[in-house]
């Protein structure tokens, strides 16, 4: 796993839960570094053991930790480039949620090899969605409910979300988008920075 993503994780918990929550999982887990570096790769079993031993140590449903860290990419990063880089995906949220099917692409043009899910976007009726997310990383659809939700939120929108489960190989996400323009949402300002490689996600 790409150390943008696991430091990502880890400024969350940190943001969320405190160095001591943070340091205890190192700890149970007997890893000789106490935070991750955004350039190196790590073990995916690595970073899928520290995300159970959080979730353990909190007495959390580890699914409800990864949708949590989700939203947090999108509502808590400082300068909020992983928002800027959904926002351009279109001018409301449906036009964003048919734009989800090239942003492993997007992203893969500043970090060629930070490994994201393969998105597919269904659409089954008017305002009514599955997504379906491929990943060989256990939970990365929670992750991509987080992102679903607090996009959801800030274009205004009005929608409806459920992880429903896996399909075979494939995690499917629910989404029943009631109303595009329910509330006032964010403003957006496209000269804000992005993500780089530089090894910022926020």
């Amino acid at each position: 796993m790409h150390g943008i993503i696991c430091r990502s994780f880890e400024m969350f918990v940190r943001s969320a839960y405190g160095a001591e929550l943070w340091g205890a999982a190192l700890d149970q887990l007997d890893l000789p570094f106490d935070g991750f570096e955004t350039m190196f790769q790590y073990d995916d079993h690595l970073a899928d053991r520290l995300v159970s031993c959080c979730a353990i140590l909190l007495g959390k449903p580890r699914d409800a930790l990864l949708e949590d860290f989700g939203t947090f990419l999108i509502t808590a990063t400082p300068s909020g480039r992983v928002r800027r880089l959904l926002r351009f995906g279109g001018l409301d949220y449906e036009d964003f949620l048919h734009s989800l099917e090239d942003l492993p692409g997007r992203v893969a043009l500043a970090v060629p090899d930070i490994g994201l899910p393969d998105l597919v976007l269904y659409e089954i009726e008017p305002g009514r969605f599955e997504l379906a997310c491929r990943s060989k990383v256990r939970g990365a659809g929670h992750v991509i409910a987080g992102l679903l939700r607090a996009m959801a939120d800030d274009y205004g929108a009005l929608v409806l979300l459920d992880h429903v489960g896996r399909r075979r190989s494939v995690e499917i996400i629910d989404i029943h988008l009631l109303e595009t323009s329910y509330s006032e949402g964010r403003g957006f300002d496209l000269s804000e920075g992005g993500l780089t490689a530089g090894g910022q996600v926020g």
